[in-house]
């Protein structure tokens, strides 16, 4: 009983570590990466806007609409920068 007990909790403490990792940990990942490489792993964006002076907005929604991250890259298409926003919990985690 006891050894249950133990496997039982130390499952649930090393599937609860993802939640001490922050949702900016996985825009900073991406940064100094060319945006193809995001699209490739996480797929096509809900939306792409290109700014002045040739940076793009690159903008993903996940978990419906819960989450919203958004990658700018600069002119040669390198992710310099990212923001996101998360509506519900703090649920903002990684595609892919």
């Amino acid at each position: 009983m006891k050894i249950r007990l133990i496997s039982i909790v130390s499952a649930l403490f090393l599937s609860g570590c993802s939640l001490f990792v922050s949702e900016s940990y996985f825009g900073d990942s991406w940064t100094g990466h060319h945006i193809d490489e995001l699209v490739k792993q996480w797929g096509e964006p809900n939306q792409m806007k290109s700014e002045e002076g040739g940076v793009i907005e690159v903008e993903y929604k996940i978990f419906s609409d819960s989450c919203t991250y958004i990658f700018i890259t600069d002119e040669q298409g390198i992710i310099s920068s990212y923001k996101y926003e998360s509506t519900f919990l703090g649920t903002c985690k990684p595609i892919g």
